[in-house]
């Protein structure tokens, strides 16, 4: 007969997720339906965002806030997830956490290096357009007209009323989308993937290109990569598919804890 102490029930990993441009930590609530209870989850926003909308996002300023959110955990195992803006702020946060504390991460709409024009152009495009459209109006006025197209998607994708009201109400930014951009603008984030020990799962939507361009090459750069695609999804896997996204994080987790 074996001994229940010889297999000791693992530590489950707190999980620390990081939205996207533009958003809050309330991006996260379609998504946290459907995690398992066990897990504690903690759900930051970003500078320049949500609470934090009077700041400047920049890269350093996000991995401090990774680092903050981590510490605050008070040496606890952690699985990092985040979803565009929010997965190039992981992996950029990846080598300031404690290597024993990071078990894994979870990486939505970032397998993409903004380097060069070619790169960088529809970012620009709408940089530009978000600067017109601010100058002619309010962002007050822009971010309420933009949320009837954006709800309308979203409540086809599934997301719930409520969840879409909570993240209106903690604050959503336009402005903060050119300083998104700015920071992400030539940083080799493959070299930062291929430095991550951890396992590494990244996540996209087939109908991204911008990220399914250059997803085999990050692929090939991870040291302990795996990948999902979802089909007939396009950037923002996490809001899209939620109930989706929630279950690979919840197998991941589970795993890596182990």
């Amino acid at each position: 007969m074996t001994d229940a102490t010889d297999h000791p029930t693992p530590r489950l990993p707190v999980l620390i997720l990081i939205h996207g441009a533009t958003l809050n930590g309330h991006m996260w609530d379609p998504v946290r339906r459907h995690l398992d209870p066990r897990f504690r989850v903690i759900a930051p926003d970003l500078p320049g965002h949500g609470s934090r909308r009077d700041e400047v996002y920049t890269l350093q300023g996000a991995v401090d806030t990774v680092v903050a959110t981590a510490r605050s955990v008070q040496g606890e195992p952690i699985v990092l997830g985040g979803d565009s803006l929010g997965g190039f702020s992981c992996m950029a946060s990846a080598s300031a956490l404690p290597a024993g504390q990071l078990k894994g991460l979870v990486l939505g709409g970032c397998t993409a290096n903004l380097i060069g024009f070619k790169a960088l152009l529809s970012y620009r495009l709408r940089v530009a357009l978000f600067k017109t459209l601010l100058a002619l109006s309010s962002e007050e006025k822009l971010v309420a007209k933009s949320q009837v197209k954006v709800r309308k998607m979203l409540l086809e994708a599934g997301v719930l009323p409520e969840d879409m009201d909570a993240m209106a109400a903690a604050g959503l930014s336009i402005k903060v989308y050119a300083q998104a951009v700015h920071a992400l603008s030539g940083v080799d984030f493959r070299a930062k993937l291929a430095a991550i020990a951890q396992p590494t799962l990244l996540v996209n939507g087939a109908k991204d290109p911008d990220m399914m361009a250059q997803e085999a090459r990050f692929m090939a750069a991870a040291q302990q990569g795996r990948r999902h695609v979802f089909e007939n999804c396009e950037h923002g896997v996490s809001l899209h598919r939620s109930r989706e996204f929630a279950a690979l994080v919840n197998e991941f987790a589970l795993r890596v804890a182990n």
